[in-house]
């Protein structure tokens, strides 16, 4: 199997203006991502999914995997992230290639929709992504109108 694709920041175009905080361009630990809610995503994030387009760079690039189960492997081995959430439930994934969102799965299945939907996403709110080490990452949640820590 060959190398993971090369995702460069520079290649990706914004879709919601995430922000980013900690050694901006290091990959270190304790990093984060923020990307927050529109009103016009809410319907989305709760019946859909997220795309992570604007924090692509963020995850390694081997974790992307194929769209769908009918498509080619990829050149190299996919190995997924674990995602920890601020709702104590962990879930492992990989992101769709093509969607750029992590694996969808049943809102009653660990996932981005279930920790959507109970989570009771408003506008205004932002969704934190930190890093915790190369693989794991935990997700949080700023309600709207919260005052920002750091």
């Amino acid at each position: 199997m060959g190398p993971a694709p090369e995702v460069s920041h520079a290649t990706l175009r914004p879709w919601g203006g995430a922000e980013v905080s900690g050694r901006e361009g290091a990959g270190g630990m304790g990093e984060t991502r923020r990307i927050p809610v529109r009103q016009e995503d809410v319907w989305t994030l709760t019946q859909r999914n997220l795309s992570l387009w604007d924090i692509l760079e963020f995850f390694p690039p081997d974790a992307i995997g194929p769209r769908g189960p009918k498509d080619p492997p990829p050149p190299y081995e996919v190995k997924p992230v674990t995602i920890q959430t601020d709702l104590g439930f962990s879930f492992e994934t990989d992101i769709q290639y093509g969607t750029w969102m992590f694996r969808p799965r049943a809102p009653t299945q660990p996932g981005m929709m279930k920790w959507c939907r109970e989570r009771g996403l408003e506008a205004g709110d932002v969704l934190v992504f930190e890093k915790l080490d190369e693989r794991c990452y935990r997700l949080s949640l700023e309600k709207a109108g919260a005052t920002r820590v750091g």
